[in-house]
């Protein structure tokens, strides 16, 4: 009795390793549709004098990432109150410098002089990102970034205002409730090695001189993040 109960619970826990270690694919694609995913999806960001670079999911799910998340947020599309949904993939870098996501990450003469046509997400490896990491990442831009000059891929502006709040629905395919994650940060109970708190890290960048929202301000802050993981 013993030995199966020992033999049941290795069981459980390869089971849950291996969903662990699991990452996202094409075969996904119906499934995340169901879940309510996004086929076509754009980030938040500034596109005055750029073109928006539009996401299919079959592009998200070629980059096999081990997160995608699906949030909401209410705002006004053409006056009109919606709630709309944003996809985020865990190999992009969504607080990437502009250059960046314009392709210019050589910082040669030229290709910064080049004219920016589309404006794209680098790509990242995501094996170190945790998923409340994660979770914190995707929520800070989507409040954070406002939409601006967003236009369809046939050239319709999207006229968007009134930017509420962002909530986290899913990631994959598991409700994930970023109350949780928060409570964890205002804890009043001694800190644990393990807990995060980023305000507290941008708030060091910020005092250090760096600009929040540009690419060496993220560097510190990730610094500072494997910093106290140590």
């Amino acid at each position: 009795m013993k030995l199966l109960r020992f033999f049941t619970l290795f069981l459980l826990f390869f089971i849950n390793t291996a969903n662990a270690a699991t990452r996202l694919s094409e075969k996904d694609y119906d499934r995340l549709v169901d879940f309510g995913y996004n086929k076509l999806n754009a980030y938040p960001d500034d596109y005055s004098g750029v073109k928006a670079y539009w996401y299919t999911l079959e592009e998200q799910l070629a980059l096999k990432p081990k997160f995608l998340a699906l949030l909401t947020q209410e705002m006004q599309l053409d006056g009109k109150v919606i709630i709309n949904t944003h996809v985020y993939n865990s190999r992009h870098h969504v607080f990437a410098s502009r250059d960046a996501k314009c392709g210019n990450e050589n910082k040669k003469l030229f290709d910064i002089l080049k004219k920016c046509e589309d404006l794209k997400m680098p790509i990242i490896e995501d094996e170190d990102i945790s998923i409340d990491d994660f979770a914190r990442t995707i929520i800070d831009h989507c409040n954070e970034t406002k939409t601006k000059n967003l236009k369809t891929q046939s050239g319709k502006l999207l006229n968007i205002s009134q930017e509420k709040k962002c909530s986290i629905k899913y990631i994959n395919f598991t409700r994930y409730h970023f109350a949780n994650v928060l409570k964890k940060s205002v804890d009043e109970s001694p800190p644990k090695k393990n807990n995060i708190n980023l305000d507290n890290f941008k708030k060091e960048c910020e005092d250090l001189g760096f600009k929040p929202k540009t690419e060496k301000f993220g560097e510190c802050v990730l610094r500072l993040v494997e910093s106290s993981k140590r």
